[in-house]
């Protein structure tokens, strides 16, 4: 389901819950009793499917305010032409980052996983084929998982971390239960440069560098998951003045893996 029809689904299913409220209410003559009490239950369901960061649908990752260190993290890949430029630009400055990929991307460019690994990075899952995971039921759940693990084994023979972030953070009600039994935690963010929109290099800059201090966990892309092959070029165009304001500031990205708190 893509996002669009993701968004109109999920309103459809707030409605009906309020007008069920709604229905019981006048059937018991309720005065709003219920349909208070279902508009909350709405909310919460809104809130907890596209709430990255929020532990309605189950824990997300906390990670320490350590000084010096934060999280810079990438989503979509591997792509052939970014991927590359993103990795060897870190690689040359000291930087480490985390990359969620997709496994769909993995079977398709195995060499750039190894590179990505080479050159010190740590990857992690984000599924399988980028599909919204707000009604997927558990079984679907392991499927996407599975799949991107098993792609990622099969390029590098090294499991990736146990680290899961669902695609545009959105979430099933039972997908932190899912993940947390196939020994995976669910990772949000707490800054995101929205560069999938192409805002502009600088825009870019401006939006990453509002939010870095020590602990935090940066989201930008290296791929396009929609499938268009969208190009990622002022991604690597901002990446090396946010790294220069890091330096400035002290930071130095790291494993988001090392940053995490113990659940």
């Amino acid at each position: 389901m893509g996002k669009y029809s993701t968004w109109l689904a999920c309103g459809l299913v707030a409605v009906a819950v309020v007008a069920a409220g709604a229905f019981v209410d006048r059937l018991l003559n309720a005065d709003f009793v219920f349909v208070l009490a279902f508009a909350a239950i709405a909310a919460a369901y809104l809130v907890g499917t596209f709430g990255a960061t929020l532990p309605l649908f189950g824990s997300v990752v906390r990670t320490r305010r350590e000084d010096g260190r934060f999280a810079l993290t990438f989503d979509d890949g591997p792509d052939p032409e970014f991927t590359p430029k993103i990795s060897k630009l870190l690689a040359e400055r000291e930087h480490r980052a985390t990359f969620f990929v997709l496994g769909s991307h993995a079977r398709k460019h195995p060499r750039i996983l190894e590179q990505l690994l080479a050159d010190g990075h740590e990857l992690a899952n984000h599924g399988y084929d980028h599909g919204l995971l707000a009604f997927s039921r558990p079984a679907a759940l392991r499927r996407q998982v599975q799949q991107t693990e098993e792609a990622i084994l099969a390029a590098t023979q090294r499991q990736p971390a146990q680290l899961f972030r669902a695609p545009h953070g959105v979430r099933s009600p039972w997908l932190g239960t899912t993940l947390t039994r196939l020994g995976y935690r669910v990772c949000g963010w707490t800054g995101s440069s929205f560069d999938t929109a192409k805002p502009g290099v600088d825009t870019i800059v401006e939006r990453s560098c509002r939010r870095l201090q020590g602990g935090s966990i940066l989201l930008l892309h290296d791929g396009d998951g929609s499938g268009r092959a969208d190009r990622r070029n002022q991604t690597v165009e901002a990446l090396p003045a946010i790294l220069d304001e890091a330096e400035r500031r002290g930071l130095r990205s790291v494993w988001l893996s090392s940053l995490v708190e113990r659940p």
